[in-house]
């Protein structure tokens, strides 16, 4: 295994770091056909309100309901399936003591010909169903899984680096981790004639490797048959002709399985390559069948769309990206993911109901006025 392949877990972590303002890429509308954008009522004071809320212990309980009591922000989604929010910038004549907020998203309507029938306003989305609110609890929760997967990597491969001097030499073909309670331990592993074998293998408590194991030489413990079957679901989506959205290696993510015998979903995500740069597009979910089998796989955007974002002037407050998907009818887990690579919130415009969703590293709310 290359180096590259384990230092592209690094350049997240250094990417992360980095305050993102809101700055949005607008995907390029199909030759002849007039550019959209999803049209987001004034939503300033509600997302506002839900920001505070994520730093306000008191409002747990109300996190807890999936949902705000107030009612349905009207949108009308764009025609890409992925497209990054372009909303005008705050004036500049807002007082400077004011605490910035997000810029109004809403995209003036062009005032329709003269024989035109007038427009049907959109009906507002019904609330959602206790199926739906279970349902992006899921989704929080599995963006969550992935973000505890990839900081344990992250860590565990900076910890390696200091102790494994020639990974190539050492034979590492991969890295799984497992969560274990608040711990997750990760394990590089090699290729061996007995099977897959630990090289090495870290505990990674909060934001520390609190243990170790290192075989270099000698007998190499096997890896178990979960871990096994983990090592063989990761090398399977390596056959798969899924293309990054950037020069870098995909970033893997293997969770376990619910069930020693389950399916087993490998994430590849596409790595940032640049500083302040964020790949929307270029993330793919492949499920691994027990026989090894790929039983189903499923991209989460339609093209390679970029979000450049630049750095906050000291002392304003950074504000969310609004993208518009239209591939599913809430976000994904992989907004999650995304919210925490940049450290920002995502507000996701999705249709058929149009909703309109902030997202964070910690969970997915829909926004209604």
């Amino acid at each position: 295994m290359r180096l590259s392949k384990l230092l592209a877990a690094s350049l997240l972590a250094s990417a992360a770091s980095l305050p993102v303002d809101f700055l949005s890429a607008q995907d390029p509308a199909p030759a002849g056909q007039p550019q959209e954008r999803t049209g987001l009522s004034d939503l300033e004071s509600t997302v506002n309100q839900l920001l505070e809320e994520e730093n306000d212990p008191a409002s747990a309980d109300d996190r807890n309901t999936g949902q705000p009591d107030s009612p349905e922000a009207g949108s009308t989604p764009a025609e890409d399936e992925t497209q990054p929010e372009s909303p005008p910038e705050a004036p500049e004549s807002q007082p400077a003591a004011e605490p910035a907020t997000a810029p109004p998203l809403e995209e003036p309507a062009a005032a329709p010909a003269a024989d035109a029938s007038p427009q049907t306003p959109p009906r507002p989305a019904p609330p959602l169903t206790r199926a739906e609110r279970a349902e992006v609890d899921r989704i929080a929760e599995r963006g969550r899984l992935l973000i505890a997967i990839a900081r344990a990597g992250i860590l565990a491969t900076q910890d390696m680096l200091t102790r494994v001097s020639d990974p190539d030499a050492a034979g590492i073909a991969g890295w799984i981790a497992e969560p274990e309670g608040n711990a997750v331990t990760v394990t590089f592993y090699a290729e061996g004639e007995a099977g897959p074998a630990a090289v090495y293998r870290a505990t990674v408590l909060g934001p520390r490797v609190v243990s170790r194991e290192t075989h270099i030489t000698g007998e190499r413990p096997p890896l178990t048959p979960l871990q096994a079957r983990m090592a063989a679901a990761r090398a399977a989506t390596e056959a798969l002709d899924n293309e990054a959205c950037t020069p870098q290696p995909f970033n893997v993510l293997v969770v376990p399985p619910a069930a020693a015998d389950g399916p087993i979903d490998v994430y590849q995500t596409s790595a940032p390559a640049q500083r302040g740069v964020f790949p929307l597009g270029g993330h793919f979910r492949s499920t691994v069948a027990a026989d090894g089998s790929i039983a189903d796989s499923r991209r989460f955007a339609n093209s390679c769309v970029d979000i450049e974002a630049s750095v906050p002037a000291a002392g304003e407050q950074p504000r969310p990206i609004g993208v518009t998907h239209l591939l599913d009818p809430m976000p994904t887990e992989m907004h999650v993911f995304l919210s925490q690579l940049m450290g920002r919130p995502i507000l996701v415009a999705t249709g058929e109901p149009s909703r309109i969703w902030l997202v964070t590293g910690e969970r997915i709310v829909e926004v209604r006025e």
